[in-house]
Order: C-alpha cells, then structure tokens, then sequence
C-alpha cells in the first residue's frame, strides 16, 4: 500500500489510475457487498421528498427495477478498483442524459449525490476500521473526488440534453423559413424531433371519415411497423371520437380539447391499456399529442412524440419544445393540410414504392386548335399503377404523398416517356409537341432544369418540342433562382404554360411577372357551364382576352361536350382540351385518334345550346361597344345573328326563347343601357340558361 503521505491533502490521490486502484482494494469488496442496500435506501429517502416522489410514481413495477439495477450497476462502476476513467465518464454522462430525459432538475442530482456520498461516506467508516486514518482518508477522497467527478459529467449531459432541444427549435425556424411543401416541411420537422435523446418515434396524423387517426408521416422503425399491422387488422388503432373505446388515447383527447395532451407513463395510465402491451414492446414509455390548429382554432392535424422514459414530455424544460412545435407547425401546415385529403402511411408508402419500382405511365391528352382543328400537341399526365389488379392511380391521390426528391423523380420519369412518345411520333410522321407538368419548386431547384437539358440532349427532340406546364399549387421561390433558371431554358427553346389560370390569385400574379408562352384557363372554371352558363362563358371570354390582350395564347381545359367545345372557340379561345376532345390514351394510339379526328364549327351557325350563348354574348359585347354611334348600332341590330340562327335550325321561332330574342332586338336601339333594354336582356339571358339546362338533360333551376 502507498505510504501514508500520499493521503496529505498537499498530494491528493487520484480518482483513477493505479493509487487509486491500491487505496479501493481494501474497501471495495465490502462496500460493493453494500450496494444494493444503498440503492434501497437512496430511493426511499427520495420518496420522502414531493418533486422525486412524484416521479418515482411514474415508473411501473418493471420499470423501476430496471431503473433499480441501472442505479447499481453505476454504483458498482464507481466503487470498483478497476474502473477506468474514460468509462465511468461515459456511463456518467450517459446518465446525465437519462436524467434530464425523466425531467430530473440539476438541483436533484446535487441533493441525490449528496445522499449517495453520505452513504458511502458511513458504509466505509464501517468497513475501513482496520485501516490507519491516513488510509481510510485516502479512499474517502478518492470516492468523493469520483462521486464529484460523476456529478460534473451529469450536469455536463444534462446541459448538452438541453441545448440539442434549442438547436431542435433552431432546426425548425430553418425549415420554415425555406417555404417548404407540407409533406417536406413534416418530414423535416419530425425527423428533427426524432433525433432527440430519448424519443422512440414521432408521427403527425389526421383522422379519417371513420373517426380513426391516420399517420401520414411517421420517423421510428418500430412504429412503421405497428402502423403495418394496424392496416392488417392486427393491432389497435387509434381514434378521436369520445364515443370510440379507442378514443381515449392523448391523440383523441388532443383532437377534441385543442390542447396538448399527455401520458406521463404507459405503465401506470389506465387510459392507455389497449396499447399498453403495444407501447412496451416498442420502448415506448411516455407520449405527447400536439394538435395542429388552423386560423379558427380547430385541430386539422395531431404531432405525437413517443419517448423511451416515462415523465419524458412533463418536464418544465419540455415545455418550450412543446409550444414551438404547436405554434410553427399550425402555421406553416394548415394551408396545405387543413381540408385536403387524408393519406394513410401505408398509401404514402404504396404511392412512393410504386414511382420508385417503375409503375409510372404517362397517359397523353390531345390538345387542338380551335381555328383549324388540327392537333397541337399531347399533355403528358401521370398514372401509377397499381400491383395486383392494375388499377390506375391519378395525381390528385399521389402527388400530395410526395416530397421534393419524389417530385422531381417523378418529373425526370415523367419526361423520359414524353420525350420519347414524341420522337415516336416524329417518326409516324406526326409533328406533335408534348407538355409535362412541372412542380413549383422545379423553377428554384437547378436539378429540374439539368434533367430537362440532359433529356433533350439524349432524345433528340427539338426544344420548342417541350412545354412545361407550371403548375398553381405552391409557392414559386425567390425570384432571384427562379427567373434565371426560367430563362436558361427558354433561351435553349423550351415553352412555359401557365397552368389552371384562374384557379386562384397567385395565378393572375404570375401571368403579369412570369413570361409565359401560353396559359390554360382552369377546368374548374367550365366544369359547372351547364349549370351556370353565363357564369362559365364570362370567365372564358375574360381570361381569353386577357391572356391575348398580353400576346399569350389561350387554352381552355375541361372541354368535355360538343357544346363546351363550341362555346370556347366563339368565345375566342386558341385551343382546347378535355374528354370531349379526346380522352388520355397511351401514347401509341395517338396517331390512330389523329388520322380519325375532325373538328367541324362555324361561329355563324352554332350547333349546341352552349354554343348559342355563347353566340349571343359575343353579340351583346359588340353591341355595348357600338353604343357610342346609334346608326350602326341601327344597322347591327338588323344584321341576323348567330342565335337566330340557331333557334331557326332547332324549330323554335314561336317559343318563349325567340320572343324574348325579338324583345332585346326591339329594346336594343335604345341603348345597352337603357332600362327596357336590360329588362329584355335579363329575360333571354335566364331563357337561355334554362334551355342550356334542358339540352344538357338537367332540370330547370
């Protein structure tokens, strides 16, 4: 044994290395004999305290003898002669983590340091009686520099616990100051989360028509795999109706309060026993559900967070995580989530492995001219097929499962076969040229541009062959990457078409800063004219003049009738698309439906109900602007017109719809504005709708 001098605190021993190893043989084999005891009596007198009571109250029978043995096995570490420093301070600092993951305050690790040190301190005036004072000094100095040194490597991890929770808020302002899509903004803020210390898995859900909360985005292994076996029928699954036995988890509570709620501890809640046995076989020991609120205050969305340690999401140092992750979340996702369509995960996951396995088919759609009837060109739409029975799979079920590497996998895809049906097409002899949707976010990421040049090169295809249609949906990007890419690939010969005009007010913003080379007015717009014709007809007669007023060519979708068609080649439009022109087929019956196709119209002579008013309104604009000059507003009215004709061609020369025609004849040289004139007006326009209606097989309104 080390001389007696060693032991002067003018020369401390060390906490490790060979002396302190030759101070602890001695003691040690008793005091590790008095381990177990000394845990025993630690948690007891925790227990006697409110704050580590109440926590120690969270832990399930298992789980505190688990906690139990931990506590000794670290014991043992610290006591034995052994031990080397660069161990103990990782199983120290390991510690440190698990505590501030329980919620346990630094000022508890002082006070529960100080228990163990007075337990030490009085097991070792027991065992060491036989050694000199010097001696049993030395071991009490260097079990109470390596209880100190345990102290300093907690606290150190409990601090560095707490600043991985600040830089995970900082991760989440980063995220949403870039504008991402909701399905990567979720991705991205759940992964964050799942990255810290502690947590098992983190979701964001939303219930379907049924009550049952469907996780759309998951992060954690085990958890992927419950959401499998809930879709397989062999798990519980989780609802949000009170009324739903499985209602009662805090992701119900969560969706009917507003509030975030919690379980302290899957062992000891009664409120969770149909996942209980679940949660335990995951490691899962605690959870919050935070509900995503929209501008009125209701839940459209749940984030749940699963930890490993029960008390994990109570304490005071979660709390400003917690209201982070509410309040941006809810902010940023409640444009793109709130109303639209739920998506289980294992829909995602099909959506996602399908792009990925080759089931892409991009169906073609025929676009024509309205002026001469010729096609024009083919827009490419995407399908997934679906494994098993084949089923077709359209974008508005996929494409809100996919992310940005989805999306342009998807656009790469995607072009691949366009560009290819058109040089088959070249070499039938068919000129047409071929357009592809392109995402928001391909005007301010490079990689779409590089995929449209590297295409090109590969296939051959003239660029002015190409059109990108961009779509509505999303935002566009700063303008200082998104201009420059634009123009890199209109400089090389490639069109832009501004997608679904007027389906929103961003739509009519892009029109006047972005150079398009054509738009297309929004199917929604027509989808409803026999319904509302006038309605209808006046957004395709004032978009068309708009877009031509700048010099952009116009094309109406949606033209799913004869009638349709009609009325959007005498309202103006330059082409069109739509099932009555032609459904989406593969691109090798294009050449087939060509040879076939026929387009036969004369603006005088209108064949369809839509296509008689339309006639008509083109009429009344040009009476209004010949107002100013009454002998050729004279002259006008006794011009016959497109409507007289057609109701001479239908036998309707008596009916109520041609005495209202001959009132607004009558009325007209008056003035547009004059109030027999408008009265007559008004009566035709509400006869024509009716008829509209009528040819249409709809009832009156």
């Amino acid at each position: 044994m080390p001389s007696s001098t060693a032991s002067t605190r003018s020369d401390l021993p060390a906490a490790y290395g060979p002396e302190a190893d030759a101070w602890l043989q001695s003691v040690a084999p008793a005091l590790l004999e008095q381990v177990e005891p000394w845990v025993d009596a630690f948690y007891a007198q925790l227990r006697l305290l409110e704050g580590p009571a109440n926590l120690l109250a969270l832990f399930g029978e298992d789980d505190f003898a688990a906690l139990a043995r931990h506590q000794a096995k670290h014991l043992h570490l610290l006591l034995e002669p052994g031990s080397r420093a660069d161990a103990v301070r990782a199983a120290s600092m390991h510690a440190g983590r698990l505590h501030a993951m329980t919620g346990v305050p630094v000022a508890w690790l002082v006070r529960g340091t100080a228990l163990l040190q007075d337990l030490m301190l009085r097991g070792l005036q027991r065992t060491a009686q036989a050694l000199d004072v010097s001696a049993r000094e030395a071991a009490r100095l260097v079990l109470g520099q390596r209880l100190m040194q345990d102290l300093h490597d907690q606290v150190v991890a409990h601090q560095a616990v707490e600043a991985q929770q600040v830089d995970t808020m900082a991760r989440l302002d980063d995220l949403l100051a870039h504008g991402l899509a909701p399905p990567d903004l979720a991705a991205g803020a759940l992964d964050a989360l799942h990255e810290l210390d502690g947590m098992v898995a983190t979701t964001l859900g939303r219930p379907d028509a049924d009550g049952l909360l469907q996780f759309e985005v998951v992060r954690g292994d085990g958890f992927e795999s419950y959401v499998r076996r809930v879709a397989q029928g062999q798990a519980q699954p989780v609802g949000v109706q009170a009324d739903q036995a499985i209602g009662a988890s805090a992701s119900g509570l969560a969706w009917r309060s507003g509030q975030p709620q919690h379980v302290v501890s899957y062992a000891t809640d009664p409120r969770i026993a149909p996942w209980r046995e679940e949660a335990r076989a995951l490691g899962i020991c605690s959870n919050v559900a935070i509900p995503l609120l929209d501008a009125d205050g209701q839940p459209f969305a749940v984030v749940d967070l699963y930890a490993a340690w029960p008390g994990y999401f109570s304490a005071p140092m979660r709390r400003p995580l917690l209201g982070h992750v509410q309040r941006s979340l809810s902010l940023a996702l409640s444009r793109g989530l709130a109303g639209s369509r739920v998506i289980p995960y294992q829909s995602r996951r099909l959506y996602r492995t399908g792009l990925e396995s080759g089931t892409l088919l991009m169906l073609m759609q025929p676009v024509v001219d309205l002026r001469n009837g010729l096609p024009v060109k083919c827009e490419a739409l995407a399908r997934l097929r679906e494994a098993g029975n084949g089923r077709l799979i359209g974008p508005a079920e996929f494409l809100p499962a996919f992310d940005a590497r989805q999306l342009l996998l998807l656009f790469e895809l995607g072009l691949q076969q366009a560009l290819a049906a058109q040089r088959a097409w070249a070499a039938q002899g068919l000129d047409l040229g071929v357009s592809i949707n392109l995402p928001p976010q391909g005007l301010s990421d490079p990689a779409f541009a590089r995929a449209v040049r590297t295409q090109l090169h590969s296939s051959g295809v003239p660029p002015a062959r190409l059109t990108l249609e961009l779509l509505e949906s999303g935002e566009l990007g700063e303008a200082t990457v998104r201009e420059p890419l634009m123009a890199q690939l209109q400089q090389l010969g490639v069109q832009f078409a501004e997608d679904d005009l007027g389906s929103g007010y961003s739509s009519l913003l892009r029109l006047d800063s972005l150079a398009f080379d054509e738009v297309k007015i929004d199917q929604g717009l027509v989808r409803r004219a026999a319904l509302a014709p006038q309605k209808a007809l006046d957004f395709i007669r004032h978009l068309a003049r708009l877009s031509q007023d700048l010099n952009i060519p116009v094309t109406v979708e949606g033209l799913e009738t004869p009638g349709l068609i009609e009325a959007a080649a005498l309202l103006g439009a330059d082409c069109g698309q739509g099932w009555g022109v032609a459904r989406p087929m593969p691109a090798a019956d294009i050449p087939a439906w060509a040879a076939d196709w026929r387009l036969d119209l004369d603006p005088q002579q209108p064949r369809t109900a839509l296509g008689a008013y339309a006639a008509y309104l083109l009429w009344e604009a040009q009476l209004g602007a010949l107002a100013p000059w009454p002998d050729l507003l004279h002259r006008f009215v006794n011009v016959p017109c497109a409507l007289g004709h057609y109701l001479a061609v239908q036998n309707l020369q008596g009916d109520a719809l041609e005495r209202a025609r001959q009132a607004v004849l009558a009325a007209a040289p008056q003035g547009p504005a004059s109030p027999t004139y408008s009265q007559a007006r008004n009566t035709l326009r509400a006869l024509l709708a009716a008829h509209v209606r009528q040819a249409n097989g709809l009832p009156p309104s």
